[in-house]
């Protein structure tokens, strides 16, 4: 459970269908020096002002897992796809894809957007509040599925790729 004197923890809230392979967040300490892995910039921030998961939500792991878990992204992104059309009401036929990465500073949720990018969204966030009448056609996938939604509606490859994202967002800020 300590690699380099840290202890590692996770958030799972099983109703979500998140797990120890797939948490909403990675945590770190020595003591009662917390970090958090910030799925924004993909780098460790110490706690701040930001709260700590609830104790029921806290899993402890090695440092193996928590390897294992640095190592893949993916396992911290939650993926919907959306199937318009005028048969239901809508304007057009689309099929949309949304995702979600739980940060412990902030809720990230995007839409790939019709300028073929990722754009900020509250349609994952109105569905899980408001229920399945709101968005009645948004189901969960995964990212292979979401990779090749993502192919055959707006003809992009990578989108998925949430390794170049980061890089081209650091390359962008230096």
């Amino acid at each position: 459970m300590t690699t380099d004197a840290y202890e590692y923890l996770v958030r799972v809230f099983e109703p979500a269908g998140e797990s120890v392979d797939h948490p909403s967040g990675l945590w770190r300490h020595r003591g009662d020096d917390f970090e958090y892995l910030s799925m924004v910039d993909w780098s460790w921030h110490p706690r701040g002002e930001v709260p700590l998961p609830h104790p029921d939500l806290r899993v402890a792991i090695s440092a193996e897992q928590a390897h294992t878990l640095l190592e893949d992204r993916q396992r911290f992104v939650r993926y919907w796809a959306e199937h318009l059309s005028p048969e239901n009401g809508d304007l057009v036929e689309d099929r949309l894809v949304y995702r979600q990465l739980r940060s412990p500073e902030r809720l990230v949720e995007e839409g790939f957007g019709r300028d073929n990018a990722w754009v900020s969204t509250r349609t994952i966030r109105d569905f899980q509040v408001g229920g399945p009448h709101d968005v009645p056609d948004l189901h969960p996938i995964d990212a292979t599925t979401a990779e090749q939604l993502i192919q055959e509606t707006r003809g992009v490859s990578g989108a998925t790729n949430l390794l170049d994202e980061f890089t081209q967002l650091k390359g962008s800020t230096s």
